[in-house]
């Protein structure tokens, strides 16, 4: 008897165990968070050092859709810690992201490779790069070919994701560091490597997050070299969620202004957002002027909005013209807006 009731009890502990929750800790560490570096400042550097030499690396923490948790990050420069915090995250339906960043000061001393890493709960980004002291060499001369710009119509519920572009072109190979401003407001520096005579595209993102329409400038600064600068408008119209709510909607459509140079047929893109159940599969086309650009099958992930950019391509009319998102299955949704064309002469 006195067997059979140890078995029983053992049992009973382990069908109330494997029936008990996973604590948020021990789910967290079983899908650790995704982390990146972005952007890093002024990357691998040849130069003058007769000043201490900033860097500034900036990256992102993320998590899945899931409860409340607190994440420990750390940044390392060659294996040295340069610094350690604790971020919270909320409770939410969707994945979740936040910034980081650190800096530091190069000199004489510190020629040579070097390594920076971003660590989170089992999460590892890292990027490497060289550090040198010379003389300073000349300055390239970088010009912009063209710039685009933002034009969201849709809803405004929540965070809308928008992003600046830019073409640049340097006269010799190069390493450039610029970075958008929006609304007066800096984004993070960021560098490119440049390939001398070779558009190259530039760009960075930012979240708007109001409830109506409205308007703003938005400008790219190259911060080193010649330090040119490109400033144009961008805006957001706002519209309300369709009642009854369709099965399939489109929530969003970012038409890329373009200004610049028309001396080549201006080279742009879109991007659109699709608010559906999860596990749908969702048919549908670009269209400018009423002319099919692309078509494409997608299925809708688990946060339940489905996030499609369009091909890019070369708008030969080189004037605007009505861009449309259209749905060939579902309800059929469809939505347009303009893709406004500005010719520019380069500097």
């Amino acid at each position: 008897m006195r067997w059979t009731a140890m078995l029983l009890g053992s049992a009973l502990l382990g069908s109330l165990l494997a029936a008990a929750p996973v604590p948020a800790a021990a789910a967290l560490r079983a899908d650790p968070p995704q982390v990146a570096i972005d952007g890093l400042t002024p990357g691998s550097y040849s130069g003058t050092c007769a000043a201490p030499v900033t860097y500034n690396v900036a990256g992102h923490v993320e998590l899945p859709a899931g409860p409340a948790a607190e994440v420990v990050y750390t940044w390392q420069l060659d294996d040295r810690q340069l610094r350690s915090a604790t971020l919270s995250f909320p409770e939410s339906t969707q994945p979740r992201s936040q910034t980081v960043a650190a800096t530091w000061n190069y000199g004489t001393a510190d020629a040579g490779s070097h390594r920076v890493r971003l660590t989170a709960q089992g999460g590892v980004a890292e990027q490497g790069f060289t550090f040198a002291c010379g003389p300073a060499s000349p300055p390239a001369y970088v010009t912009f070919h063209a710039m685009l710009t933002p034009r969201f119509a849709g809803e405004c519920t929540g965070s809308v994701g928008l992003r600046a572009e830019a073409t640049v072109v340097a006269d010799r190979d190069t390493e450039i560091q610029y970075r958008v401003v929006v609304d007066g407001v800096p984004g993070w520096p960021r560098s490119q490597q440049l390939r001398g005579g070779v558009k190259t595209h530039i760009g960075d993102l930012w979240y708007n997050s109001a409830r109506s329409s409205g308007d703003g400038r938005v400008r790219v600064e190259i911060l080193n070299h010649n330090k040119p600068v490109k400033e144009e408008a961008y805006f957001w119209r706002c519209r309300a969620v369709p009642s009854p709510v369709p099965y399939v909607r489109i929530s969003g459509i970012t038409p890329m202004a373009y200004y610049g140079d028309c001396s080549e047929d201006p080279y742009v893109t879109a991007h659109g957002t699709f608010t559906a159940p999860v596990g749908t599969q969702i048919s549908y086309r670009w269209l400018m002027s009423g002319v099919p650009l692309e078509y494409r099958v997608l299925t809708v992930p688990e946060s339940g909005f489905l996030n499609v950019q369009a091909s890019w391509w070369y708008q030969k009319t080189k004037q605007s013209g009505n861009l449309t998102l259209e749905v060939l299955n579902n309800n059929k949704p469809a939505l347009t807006s303009t893709l406004a064309v500005t010719c520019q002469a380069t500097p």
